[in-house]
């Protein structure tokens, strides 16, 4: 299953599930410069680490209102 996501600026977030030597990762996938892809891999066993943090740089943006 793959994630797709896309802000109101019409920028792109792919999140795919991806196997590697090291094991099961997600890939997170952002489109740059025409054809280039930024990717980050991310192990299954610190995918909960990552939400934990996304959840409170959300909360710490809400905080800072202008």
């Amino acid at each position: 299953m793959t994630f797709h996501y896309t802000d109101p600026d019409d920028d792109h977030l792919r999140v795919e599930p991806l196997r590697t030597e090291d094991g099961p990762h997600i890939a997170l996938r952002i489109p740059c410069n025409h054809n280039d892809v930024a990717a980050v891999r991310v192990p299954v066993d610190r995918v909960e680490e990552l939400i934990a943090g996304l959840r409170d740089t959300a909360l710490d943006a809400a905080k800072k209102r202008p």
